[in-house]
């Protein structure tokens, strides 16, 4: 087998991830290093098409023979005690490093659906109590761990890691680890926090400190115990008062929280866990409606519009540090290492993504209408600020609104990519919320960004050669 090498660009190049993982998708080879990617030289000419760059010309012999195409079949919990956005956090970080998914709910899950699928994502939200008491339903909190034990994986985030964690009824003790607050979990808050993480395939193409969204996730105390720890609290960046009005301390964090473990890893049954106390799946977006909220407002009389709004225009989109950390998460749970390929790809006509990109317009439209009117209310400078923002994300929108129709009337596309998009922006689209500025800014964003990601992986099939794959 010949094959070819991609560099290996860092946290911010999600497009060479996306690649990656929609050959292994495609049944073609792939490997990963320190040294880099090496791909089977079948893909070489799509790298190029899709705009990246090989290195060299393809080798007659691979430096790793046995080059493997798996990828995961992933399951995000999409029930009740979780809901929008939080799984839409999850679903966006997924489908930019060019991962699909299906959205399963307390029902499903109860029902054995997780024999189909290889990972369960447990986003935030309120999986803290135990999900067969947050969903009234019983079975859900025994057929998650049924699943684990029987050789599955699991990636949590916040009330994803406490869901593992001891201490409290409902939780399953994967992680041999009790939280310093349980059921007083709001004692703690929210921030911006920089994450050092600790392992050669955990922190592969990572800086040494992450910037992550913090809200209210587990803290635990240093202590030996079996649980890896992957990655610790390293330093305060800014408080949070998005969404909730709860900011988390300088004082507490350096008393309760620097340097105790953020990420853990667990053998559990036959399979594992690996737990995010912070979000990375909240990539940049949420981050920026952090410093909207407080940096903006605050340094806006110091700096003026230009600095403030580059500020905002240069947070990442989907090429995040978190969405990294989260593919080598679940490269650390072995998943991209099995043996046997993964089922191969199923083009679908997604005509049911027109409706849905209809309803969803009526929302956006009437959610920009409320920036405009929320604006109104602020000073001249902030309005100023905040009509450059909208005006970018009303435009993005038109943009990608109209490619994403394009896209399928042209050609099918890979029907678990179709299947998971269609499921998180119908739940965009019944978003009702009477919140504040910076909240309404992310929760109009959130669409966005969800469809731009999709549309790096139609293109990226379509480099591949997906449009060709029989129905």
């Amino acid at each position: 087998m010949t094959s070819f090498g991609l560099a290996d660009r860092g946290a911010f190049s999600g497009d060479t991830l996306t690649f990656l993982n929609r050959c292994r998708l495609h049944g073609i080879g792939v490997n990963e290093s320190d040294d880099g990617f090496e791909i089977a030289a079948v893909a070489s000419n799509a790298a190029a098409r899709f705009g990246l760059t090989p290195l060299g010309q393809p080798a007659g012999e691979c430096r790793n023979p046995e080059l493997l195409s798996s990828a995961p079949r992933i399951a995000i919990y999409a029930g009740e005690a979780v809901g929008y956005p939080y799984w839409g956090y999850y679903s966006h970080a997924l489908l930019s490093i060019g991962l699909s998914f299906h959205a399963v709910t307390g029902a499903d899950v109860a029902a054995a659906c997780l024999n189909d699928y290889d990972l369960l994502v447990m986003p935030g939200g309120f999986a803290t109590w135990g999900l067969d008491r947050a969903e009234d339903m019983d079975g859900i909190d025994a057929a998650i761990a049924a699943f684990v034990r029987d050789g599955g994986s699991y990636i949590g985030s916040c009330g994803g890691a406490f869901y593992m964690s001891e201490g409290r009824p409902g939780w399953h003790g994967a992680i041999d680890a009790m939280p310093k607050f349980t059921q007083e979990y709001l004692m703690t808050g929210a921030a911006v926090l920089g994450i050092s993480v600790d392992g050669p395939v955990i922190g592969r193409g990572l800086p040494e400190t992450v910037e992550l969204p913090y809200y209210h996730g587990p803290i635990y105390a240093e202590a030996k115990r079996s649980t890896e720890t992957l990655g610790r609290f390293g330093n305060y960046i800014s408080e949070s008062r998005l969404f909730i009005e709860n900011p988390l301390s300088p004082t507490l964090f350096d008393k309760e929280m620097k340097d105790t473990p953020a990420i853990f890893m667990a053998p559990f049954g036959k399979g594992n866990v690996l737990t995010f106390s912070p979000h990375p799946e909240m990539g940049e977006l949420v981050r920026k409606g952090v410093a909207l909220e407080g940096y903006i407002r605050h340094y806006l009389p110091i700096r003026g519009f230009k600095v403030m709004d580059q500020t905002l225009r240069f947070f990442m989109k989907e090429d995040c540090a978190g969405f990294r950390l989260i593919h080598n998460a679940i490269a650390c749970l072995g998943l991209f290492d099995r043996v046997q390929a993964t089922a191969p790809l199923q083009a679908l006509r997604a005509d049911d993504l027109g409706p849905i990109l209809l309803r969803l317009d009526t929302t956006m439209a009437r959610q920009f209408a409320a920036i405009s009117d929320m604006a109104a209310t602020e000073t001249d400078a902030m309005q100023e600020i905040v009509a450059a923002e909208a005006s970018r994300l009303r435009s993005e929108w038109a943009h990608v609104c109209a490619s994403l129709r394009y896209a399928v009337e042209v050609a099918p596309i890979d029907s678990r990519v179709a299947t998971g998009l269609s499921s998180v922006l119908h739940a965009a689209a019944q978003v009702q919320h009477k919140i504040r500025l910076a909240e309404l800014i992310v929760m109009t964003e959130l669409p966005i960004r969800l469809v731009a990601a999709a549309l790096r992986i139609i293109a990226c099939d379509r480099a591949l050669g997906a449009e060709e794959i029989t129905e």
